[in-house]
């Protein structure tokens, strides 16, 4: 009996520890095994890359459910975890393409995605340069100039003109109207038929292979955002694209120049764009996975990471799964071992904690989007702020952090002071010219006026090298982005870490983020 009663004792001075540790004490205990489990799964080749409607997708969907339960969370949908959404998927299986009845190599020159109703694909536009192809009051600027391009198919630079002239826009740092998703937009809204993007490595920030992999296989679209006319959405190469132009002694460079100039207006090329081939099509049903953590309040803080990747690359050989490890699977780790913290503390929290795994990120923040766009309008004004997780580093410890978007809003003014206590510096990301803020699901909270950042340890680890950028440089969206157990996920515990400490600071202080400064992007009512 003695005995029994020393066993009982032990086992309850221990759980009374347990229970006693601090939230500062388990910020400190985060554990590898943790944070690598969640990486570790959603990396492997199993599930087959995590393409939106396929088995893997549809696994990483089941898994993140499961671990919701798991860790006890409270369904975040209609008393559900799954939140379905329908998209429409369009797969090219045969396409010919030319202009000025030169042809261009799909693939090659010209890759692209038909999102007309027909499966047969048949179209014909003039061509026709628009400059930048943007329209805004915020820079006085509008490429446009109520030139119709109905019917028309739209060329069109990316990124924006302060990519070229530093005083106007944002100089180097890339807004939303740089974005290959807003001149498509704005594209559609004009009436074109098609549109091709101009591809350089500089415009674009990332090389042909990225837009290859990115628009190579099956595209998936809202239904909502398909009820135009543009039914050919592509990029071509520019050496490609001089090739057709040198055939009617028209200078790119030419146009390119005139470009930069507000007074710019569109000009008709004086060829048409001939598009002919066939397109597989089917409606892909996809869940957004939400849970919970109930606080004292019902104003939230929403925790988003996406758990989507490019899938298989069926015409490649050798390695053909686009894993995705980083891009986002050390992300979602992120986002999960901070809601099981949340969770093992919720007796502390003010604030409602919602925890979001989206579909579809890839794909244009389409579950994001989704999420946003159908919270009923009483329950997005409870959402005082989102924190997203994207491509988390887990590689050694940085002596710097940051907060993509943060400049926006207080939320910046909140974090400062937290990475300045734990002896770090507080960064801005050297890529700015590739916009990432409006390149990640934070970006659909903000368009909706909800104040929204994308956390993250910084760019440089302990060992000097600049690991954060060389990624984005050499394994971003490629099949080089796998899991690698000797990670010492120090960056991703980072972020855990400080992101713990935002919220905590935002539970004890009721505080709750506001817009600051000019906003260089629309906001949706």
């Amino acid at each position: 009996m003695k005995r029994f009663l020393l066993i009982l004792f032990t086992i309850l001075v221990a759980a009374n520890h347990l229970l006693s540790e601090t939230l500062e004490e388990r910020i400190n205990n985060i554990s590898i095994p943790e944070m690598q489990s969640i990486v570790e799964f959603l990396g492997h080749d199993l599930l087959e890359g995590r393409a939106p409607g396929t088995r893997g997708g549809n696994l990483a969907e089941i898994y993140m459910r499961s671990l919701f339960k798991w860790m006890n969370l409270e369904p975040g949908f209609n008393n559900q975890y799954l939140q379905p959404f329908t998209l429409k998927g369009f797969t090219i299986k045969q396409l010919n393409i030319e202009a000025n009845q030169i042809p261009l190599r799909h693939i090659d020159d010209v890759v692209g995605t038909w999102v007309g109703k027909e499966k047969n694909v048949e179209l014909e536009g003039e061509a026709i340069f628009v400059g930048f192809g943007i329209t805004t009051d915020l820079w006085n600027w509008d490429d446009y100039k109520n030139v119709d391009v109905k019917d028309k198919f739209v060329i069109t630079r990316v990124n924006d003109p302060g990519m070229v002239n530093e005083k106007i826009f944002e100089g180097k740092t890339l807004t939303y109207f740089g974005r290959w998703i807003y001149h498509i937009e704005e594209a559609a809204r004009r009436g074109a038929a098609g549109i091709l993007l101009i591809h350089t490595d500089e415009s674009a920030g990332y090389d042909w292979n990225v837009v290859k992999n990115s628009w190579g296989g099956e595209e998936v679209y809202l239904e909502s955002d398909l009820q135009n006319n543009l039914k050919f959405r592509g990029w071509i190469k520019e050496s490609s694209l001089k090739r057709i132009l040198d055939s009617k002694k028209i200078n790119l460079d030419k146009l390119y120049k005139k470009s930069r100039e507000r007074k710019f207006k569109p000009v008709p090329l004086g060829f048409t764009v001939k598009v002919k081939g066939t397109c597989d099509q089917r409606e892909v049903l996809n869940h957004n996975v939400i849970a919970e953590i109930p606080g004292k309040s019902t104003k939230k803080i929403v925790l988003s990471a996406h758990i989507d990747h490019h899938g298989i690359s069926s015409d490649k050989k050798g390695d053909n799964i686009f894993n995705g490890a980083i891009d986002n699977g050390s992300a979602v780790a992120a986002m999960m071992v901070t809601a099981k913290i949340l969770k093992e503390f919720q007796k502390d929290l003010f604030y409602t904690v919602v925890v979001l795994a989206c579909q579809s990120e890839e794909a244009g923040l389409l579950g994001s989007k989704y999420y946003v766009k159908n919270l009923p309008d009483r329950d997005r004004k409870h959402v005082i702020a989102n924190i997203n997780f994207e491509s988390t580093p887990v590689w050694g410890k940085t002596s710097d952090f940051m907060a993509i978007g943060g400049r926006f809003s207080t939320l910046e003014d909140i974090l400062k002071p937290i990475v300045k206590k734990q002896g770090l510096d507080y960064s801005y990301f050297s890529m700015t010219n590739q916009g990432f803020f409006f390149r990640s699901d934070q970006f659909s909270f903000a368009r909706f006026g909800i104040p929204a950042i994308w956390i993250s340890a910084g760019e440089t680890d302990d060992s000097g090298e600049k690991k954060y950028p060389q990624f984005w440089k050499t394994d971003y969206h490629t099949v080089r982005d796998e899991y690698d157990p000797q990670w010492p996920l120090e960056g991703m515990r980072q972020t855990i870490q400080m992101t713990l400490r935002l919220i905590d600071y935002m539970n004890k202080t009721k505080a709750i983020p506001k817009w600051k400064g000019k906003l260089t992007f629309p906001i949706e009512s």
